[in-house]
């Protein structure tokens, strides 16, 4: 089952290289987009029967191998893309502290 993120992107559960994990994941104009990573869970660290459930649909929809930094669907060679956020190299001037201080208006 996707849970949605409030940037657009969803996360889910998935056998990865044979243990359950959580990965985030982007669908952009129906392409899919591995996120920044995953992690390993315990199967034990959800207790309802809803995520129990949650955990059954994904893991039969969800299987990939993790190696040299790409992820691949089990049995398959092309690697996934994966979405790579852009952090911007234009680095702005900062506020001093006396700026600040005008601008908050304190003594």
């Amino acid at each position: 089952m996707q849970k949605a993120e409030r940037d657009g992107s969803f996360w889910a559960f998935a056998l990865i290289n044979g243990r359950l994990a959580e990965f985030d994941f982007e669908v952009i104009r129906g392409k899919f987009y591995m996120g920044m990573g995953h992690c390993y869970v315990k199967r034990s660290e959800y207790k309802t029967k809803k995520e129990q459930k949650w955990i059954d649909n994904d893991i039969k929809r969800y299987r990939f191998t993790y190696r040299n930094k790409k992820y691949r669907r089990v049995g398959e060679r092309a690697p996934l893309p994966v979405k790579r956020y852009r952090i911007s190299k234009k680095i702005e001037k900062g506020m001093s502290f006396e700026e600040q201080k005008s601008k908050l208006k304190l003594k």
